[in-house]
């Protein structure tokens, strides 16, 4: 479990994510399944071809569960989720990632 020291470090390091891995971090972070909202799912294929999230899993702010229902294999789902790490990551930076966010927290789109 990672501390609020050691993710600072981590950043102090490697660098901060991208803004835009930032956003769909928090953004998931607030589907998150604990806090009564929906999962947020994939295709196993498009998460692993998706440059966007391998810094994310990597790094362990994201990781995923795979489903697949006994099908031929294509439609593996992979559902994503914020570990507490991540959770942490995004407290820590939640006032500047929260402006570059599409929608406020009441769901209403950003005045740009």
């Amino acid at each position: 479990m990672a501390t609020k020291e050691e993710i600072l470090e981590e950043v102090e390091r490697l660098g901060r994510l991208s803004t835009e891995q930032e956003v769909v971090l928090y953004n998931i972070s607030l589907r998150q399944d604990e806090l009564g909202r929906q999962p947020t799912n994939m295709l196993l294929s498009d998460l692993e071809a998706n440059e966007l999230y391998k810094d994310m899993l990597e790094r362990e702010y994201l990781t995923y569960e795979v489903y697949n229902h006994g099908g031929s294999g294509k439609a593996v789902i992979a559902s994503l989720i914020v570990t507490l790490k991540g959770m942490r990551y995004c407290n820590l930076y939640a006032d500047e990632i929260e402006p570059h966010r599409q929608w406020d927290v009441a769901g209403n789109a950003r005045k740009r």
